[in-house]
């Protein structure tokens, strides 16, 4: 059969649903009056018997769009119309995702996704209650956007345009109603814009701790080592110390002095079971210990981020640069969509989030922003003791108290086995069950049937996602440094706001952090009775901002912003080395300061260029291996085998090169075989010092990213805290020492062995035994396809998936984006079936990856000047004005 032959139902459904499609859609939303031209040329229609408003669309050979606009429900409307027409199905999958009903159309490996959602985050009614109760800003803004979405599904749908994924999975796209864009922003913020919930994964590794010591305050004692309160003094802080300080950190409490009760509940957490969902379905472990991680079919999101603002003290043009961006996973389309919005009091070039019309980093004429993840704690997790008799019952202050539920019931789709699906459906029910007290609404996680024991989480900004997102979009509004950081000044969710203008630079850590009640450890479950907050830091309020430093420059790559603030609850976070290390190592070579002097002494000022190989570089070096490496190299000093010698000697040489991931013969075969040293070395340390102490609970190193991941374990240092504190011997454990065994195990001893394992592994695979030979390939990283388009892959960088590079004062010279693979994510059926009979799919697809790769980004511009500049074609629409029972 041929492959026109197997497309040909995909044609005719297409065809077959085109006429249904239009009459829902036009139905539904009350569009069939609106008008559009090319250069302006049609007649204006009004749907609605009201004034007539404009909407102008210039864009330019990336497909990126500037849509101007005079009034709120107009600019949504224009933002709505480009983002279908390059997203269309991807705006689709974050809709059912967000409402946690993905798997009725990409089957059962969706399921874990739809659990967390209906578990963690709001039903039906609240998203619509959400909606209600937004301010007039708001809801122009989403119905715009709305009707913009339909509008333009109507003009595809009409020219047998729609994407190719709903023909192949059988799936018409439904009207867009505003609360699918209320549930994507709840899906946004309120999952991955908080952080926390770790305690009852953490209790778990206690009382593995607890079962393996004959001490249980040595347990506990050596659990501090995997998980500190307090701040690191080795750890680089964003804002230095000598610019400000704060006193948030939680001291770890002895172990006398953690309440039995807490301790006790503790003991119950290996037991953990996923809360109302049957067996038969898979949770990731993850998911199970309330962790917040995107899940099915958009697997490999994450909010991430680096950025460097720099002063004009340190530039060539006297003026502040920016370069960075967000980290979002590299998936194919991206889940950010890069737009310019201008009118209704904005004036921003950027990235919007896919479904959602708020931009969120972007440039306006007068300054420039870029966001990192700030990883603060804003979520605890509980124990309650459940009833013996009824589950559904809790102990509250001594009483029994009733959780509120709702069952859900999952009907997983077949899904054809072509696309990587299951051919069968499947129905699953899931009971959601939320606590209620104080005001509060805690979703229940997970719990113990046999202890008889349930987890329930607290989160600081639950119900805030709706308001916040437009907080954060009204950044775009804004004219100075000040009005800028008023706007933030009370945004609940955990950013780092990395601000460059025309004078000025800062950073301003947002958020909403509670102050906890003491007397107990907050690293575990509390009991839920117990469970308190004294008070809220929010915004602004955190003091963790900072404007114009001294130094000059300020980097941020996900890591603390602030000595003496107080780490998150999570294993290893925030440790001794961290990848931002790395990024403010390469600024500092740039500027070429002396030594250990501070920035002052500069003998270099950045120019554009340097900010490109700034990001060049840092996304392109080692964040990891410098941690143990040095180690290593000692250890094969020491050793009287000449293997190992030699080993150490290319560790030595990968190291002078700063560790650097380098193929200068592009023959994709790394130039150092101390990378393949080192990886295989790192892997038995692994085993060697963690194993005895933690069994299956000791991390897994992943050095080859996983799809749609940046740099794994070579980018992420959250695996690497406790080993390096171990070599410098800063632990509480000795870890070296085999806990299983009688005769004790030094650390030269487990590194020496380590050394000597790595080496007999590799001369196996490389197929000799001399270490200068052992050449490995290089890691790639692979832009994951969401639908029918084939997957890009690259040698492996640790970058933002959307980059900035702005020098101000220097006009569209100066001022420079890139989204790879492209801002374009839409496949027709017709090119599809072009792909598939071997003609390649459309260059717009990836018409910035190489860019991307060869860190040679294009214009971003702002002024109508600079749009104008780079237009090649034109488009205007013409819309009523939003009636007033749709306001």
């Amino acid at each position: 059969m041929t492959r026109r032959r197997l497309l040909e139902p995909v044609l005719e459904y297409h065809t077959m649903q085109r006429r249904q499609f239009l009459s829902g859609v036009l139905a539904g939303t009350g569009l069939a009056g609106i008008g559009s031209a090319s250069a302006g040329t049609a007649e204006p229609l009004s749907a609605h018997g009201d004034s007539v408003s404009e909407i102008e669309i210039l864009t330019d050979e990336y497909n990126v769009s500037h849509v101007y606009a005079d009034d709120l429900y107009s600019l949504g409307f224009g933002n709505g119309y480009v983002q279908t027409r390059d997203r269309l199905f991807l705006m689709d999958v974050l809709r059912h995702v967000s409402l946690g009903d993905s798997a009725s159309v990409f089957g059962p490996g969706s399921l874990a996704s739809d659990y967390q959602v209906k578990r963690n985050l709001y039903s039906e009614e609240q998203i619509e209650e959400q909606f209600e109760n937004a301010s007039p800003f708001v809801r122009k803004l989403i119905r715009g956007f709305a009707d913009g979405v339909n509008r333009k599904m109507t003009e595809m749908a009409a020219n047998g345009n729609l994407p190719a994924e709903f023909g192949v999975l059988g799936h018409p796209p439904e009207p867009w109603e505003p609360e699918h864009s209320v549930a994507i922003t709840n899906w946004y913020l309120g999952l991955f814009g908080v952080w926390g919930g770790a305690e009852l994964r953490n209790a778990r590794t206690l009382s593995r701790l607890i079962d393996v010591f004959d001490s249980e305050t040595e347990a506990y004692e050596t659990y501090e080592d995997l998980n500190w309160l307090e701040l690191p003094d080795e750890h680089y802080t964003s804002i230095p110390d000598d610019e400000k300080t704060v006193d948030y950190g939680h001291d770890v409490p002895a172990y006398e002095d953690v309440p039995d009760r807490q301790l006790e509940l503790a003991r119950a957490a290996p037991g953990a079971e996923p809360w109302g969902i049957d067996e038969s379905v898979t949770i990731p472990d993850d998911v199970t210990m309330g962790l917040r991680n995107s899940q099915g079919v958009v697997e490999g999101f994450k909010w991430g981020s680096n950025a460097l603002v720099v002063g004009g003290e340190l530039t060539e043009t006297g003026r502040p640069m920016l370069g960075g961006g967000p980290q979002a996973g590299m998936l194919k389309p991206a889940l950010i969509h890069e737009v310019g919005l201008h009118g209704a009091g904005f004036d921003v070039t950027g990235i919007s989030r896919i479904g959602v019309p708020t931009p969120s980093v972007g440039r306006t004429p007068n300054f420039a922003w870029t966001t990192t993840s700030g990883f603060a704690d804003q979520v605890d997790t509980i124990a309650v003791e459940l009833h013996p008799d009824d589950r559904h019952r809790y102990r509250w202050n001594d009483e029994w108290h009733e959780m509120e539920t709702r069952t859900v019931t999952h009907v997983a789709s077949p899904v054809p086995p072509a696309l990587g699906g299951d051919a069968e459906a499947k129905v699953v029910e899931q009971e959601v069950a939320r606590i209620k007290e104080n005001g509060d609404e805690l979703p229940v996680i997970a719990w113990n049937e046999a202890e008889n024991v349930a987890w329930a989480q607290r989160v600081t900004s639950r119900f805030q996602e709706l308001e916040a997102a437009f907080m954060w979009a009204k950044v775009g509004q804004q004219d100075t440094f000040e009005e800028f950081k008023e706007q933030i000044s009370e945004f609940p969710f955990t950013f780092n706001y990395n601000f460059a203008g025309r004078e000025n630079i800062a950073m301003i850590h947002a958020g909403k952090a509670p102050v906890r009640k003491e007397g107990f450890d907050h690293r575990l479950p509390i009991p839920g009775d117990d469970q308190e907050w004294l008070g809220m830091r929010v915004g602004t309020g955190l003091g963790a901002h900072v404007s114009n430093p001294d130094q000059g420059y300020l980097v941020n790559w996900n890591n603390a912003p602030i000595d003496g603030w107080r780490v998150s609850d999570t294993e290893q976070r925030w440790g001794p080395i961290h990848r931002v290390d790395v990024l403010d190592e390469v600024v500092r070579e740039q500027l070429d300061v002396p030594g250990n002097a501070p920035p002052t002494a500069a003998k270099n000022r950045l120019s554009l260029d340097d900010i490109h190989e700034i990001i060049a570089k840092a996304s392109s070096r080692d964040a990891v291996a410098r941690g143990t490496a040095p180690a290593m190299i000692e250890a094969a000093r020491r050793s009287g085998d000449p293997q190992l010698r030699a080993m150490g000697e290319e560790l030595e040489a990968w190291a002078r090169s700063r560790y650097a991931w380098q193929d200068d013969n592009d023959d994709d075969i790394y130039d150092h075989a101390g990378h393949a040293i080192w990886d295989e070395t790192r892997r038995e340390l692994q085993s060697l010092v963690f194993q005895d102490e933690l069994g299956d609970l000791v991390p897994t190193l992943q050095f080859e990213p996983s799809p749609g991941g940046h740099a794994a374990d070579h980018g992420s240092t959250t695996t690497e805290g406790t080993l390096v504190d171990a070599l410098e011997g800063r632990t509480n454990h000795d870890w070296f020492d085999d806990v299983t065994r009688v005769e004790r195990t030094s650390k030269e001893e487990v590194l020496e062995t380590s050394l000597r394992r790595a080496a007999e592994t590799l001369s196996e695979q490389f197929g000799t035994d001399d270490p200068s030979l052992w050449y490995t390939e290089e890691h790639t990283t692979v832009f994951t396809p969401i639908g029918v388009q084939s997957a890009d892959e690259i040698d492996m960088i640790n970058r933002a998936s959307y980059n900035q590079v702005i020098a101000f004062g220097e006009g569209l010279s100066g001022s420079f984006s890139v989204l790879p693979p492209g801002n374009s994510g839409h496949m027709s059926t017709e090119e599809f079936a072009r792909a598939q009979a071997g003609g390649g799919e459309p260059d717009r697809l990836t018409d910035q990856l190489a860019d991307y790769v060869r860190h040679d980004p294009k214009p971003h511009p702002v002024t109508r000047e600079q749009v104008e500049a780079v237009t090649t074609r034109q488009e205007t629409l013409f819309v009523s004005s939003l009636p007033a029972d749709r306001r």
